[in-house]
């Protein structure tokens, strides 16, 4: 695994971006017996990001003692009260830490399969903004994603609890709807080797 940068920001999102180098990954070299019921690809993509964490973790002195799921699946670190936020998109792998708030974070490339089912995830403003602009349908595409594990509860209608009301040049500004009250949030994003890299700040 080759780690591309950790961004580092103790009072707030801390990112970090690794590659998976190869299917023979040393990252395979111990033994993880456990999830051998794991497809190849899959079982590279958890032990990456499990080890980009644990990097991540050095670089701003948290003790690291392992991730757990909670009833909803969503990843935590365990005994601490850092948020966490994990995302791969083989064979790219993407995570965030926060030291306190809920943090979401997701690594997609601009898939063909995006314009079958843009109607799923878009309201009707957007697919007008996005057309048939697979970019533009990526960047929204993540960006609710990166909301989704941020909310991290319940199942969320993308084309309609989910909405980006702005993109500038390095942000985005977009809401979480529940019960008719909207939460807004403030995400960034990059275009790193033709992958769309959204998280929240």
């Amino acid at each position: 695994m080759r780690t591309h940068w950790i961004k580092t920001n103790p009072n707030s999102t801390t990112v970090g971006l690794a590659e998976i180098t190869s299917e023979k990954d040393e990252i395979l070299s111990h033994d993880h017996a456990d999830l051998d019921h794991l497809h190849p690809k899959k079982r590279l993509e958890f032990l990456a990001s499990r080890q980009l964490i644990k990097q991540m973790c050095t670089k701003l002195n948290i003790p690291y003692q392992g991730i757990e799921k909670d009833e909803f699946g969503k990843p935590h670190l365990i005994d601490s009260s850092y948020q966490i936020s994990i995302s791969h998109s083989y064979p790219m792998v993407a995570c965030a830490i926060h030291p306190s708030q809920p943090c979401g974070i997701d690594i997609e490339s601009s898939r063909p399969q995006l314009l079958k089912i843009r109607h799923k995830f878009l309201n009707p403003e957007e697919l007008i903004y996005c057309g048939d602009d697979l970019k533009k349908l990526c960047l929204h595409w993540s960006t609710k994603e990166a909301l989704y594990k941020i909310h991290g509860r319940k199942t969320l209608i993308f084309a309609e609890q989910l909405a980006i009301l702005k993109i500038t040049s390095e942000e985005i500004q977009a809401q979480i709807i529940i019960d008719e009250t909207a939460d807004n949030f403030i995400l960034n994003y990059e275009y790193f080797l033709e992958y769309f890299l959204v998280y929240n700040v």
